[in-house]
């Protein structure tokens, strides 16, 4: 459902791999990959300058890695000086992106914030969906793993919907993007809403349940009407837990969602849903920054 993407790499990452797989994102939907590199301005001396010699050593190897380009998938290589965010926001603009790859090693709040420096700026300034990939995965994965994981980067999503603004945004930007593009790639989606047991009265929680099934259920007509493949769940107990534990058994290749909070990627004092999910689940996230 996502056709331009830009993936960034600090060649640490291991995101530099996949220049190797193009071919295989071809079966994600994929019709044009931008490739960035950002090189830091030479410091060395009394007057900052720019690195041509380190510019053109990234453009030559990332170049060389490229392997069996199919026609239908155009290839941008940029490597461009000065600090990744405005490099990010600028690249996104010149090839008129639809999503954005980033890895992110992430350990602790405090330590990385949300989603890493990078990232966290970005969530301020892009109208573009974020998709956070582990680097500790991609770079363990062997050729034939990383290629499959390509194949079905965006095949089939976790859509956890819990009502209210930031649920109603998702399913809106998710149906946006569908209906830009004509494509012959099945995405599916598996909608997953969560009722918090947070009464005693079991009439009480069931009448939650039937709502809550009534709810997803034109939700999951409203997808199906755009040609995309649906499933629905309706669970009872912890959100994160039913999330995780879903993901976990129903063979997804990524978990979406939006947060209608605003700034609540910068303030990781307070745990907020996507922090949650983010921190424990080790599946590729798709961010959807909330429009302002």
């Amino acid at each position: 459902m996502l056709q331009r993407c830009l993936i960034c790499t600090d060649l640490k990452d291991g995101l530099h791999k996949l220049t190797r797989f193009v071919a295989s994102f071809e079966h994600s939907g994929l019709k044009e990959i931008t490739f960035l590199h950002s090189v830091p301005v030479w410091t060395e001396g009394e007057i900052p300058r720019i690195d041509y010699e380190r510019i053109e050593e990234v453009k030559n190897f990332l170049s060389s890695q490229l392997e069996n380009v199919p026609d239908t998938i155009k290839v941008n290589i940029e490597v461009i000086s000065g600090d990744a965010t405005p490099n990010i926001i600028e690249t996104v603009e010149k090839y008129n992106i639809d999503f954005v790859i980033l890895g992110t090693a992430v350990r602790t709040a405090i330590q990385e914030g949300l989603f890493g420096s990078t990232a966290t700026k970005l969530t301020k300034k892009l109208k573009v969906p974020l998709m956070i990939l582990r680097p500790q995965l991609i770079s363990v994965y062997r050729d034939e793993e990383l290629a499959l994981r390509c194949k079905h980067l965006n095949r089939f999503w976790l859509v956890p919907y819990k009502g209210g603004k930031s649920s109603r945004y998702l399913i809106d930007k998710v149906k946006e993007y569908c209906q830009k593009e004509t494509i012959k790639t099945r995405h599916q989606i598996l909608l997953l809403t969560v009722v918090e047991e947070v009464s005693r009265s079991p009439i009480l929680l069931e009448n939650r349940l039937e709502n809550a099934e009534k709810d997803l259920a034109v939700v999951e007509q409203e997808l199906k009407d755009l040609g995309l493949e649906v499933q629905s769940l309706v669970k009872k107990g912890d959100p994160i837990t039913e999330i995780l534990d879903v993901a976990l058994n129903y063979d997804v290749s990524a978990i979406a969602i939006a947060d209608d909070r605003d700034n609540i990627l910068l303030n990781w004092t307070v745990r907020s849903f996507g922090q949650e999910i983010l921190h424990r689940s080790w599946f590729p996230l798709v961010y959807f920054p909330l429009e302002k």
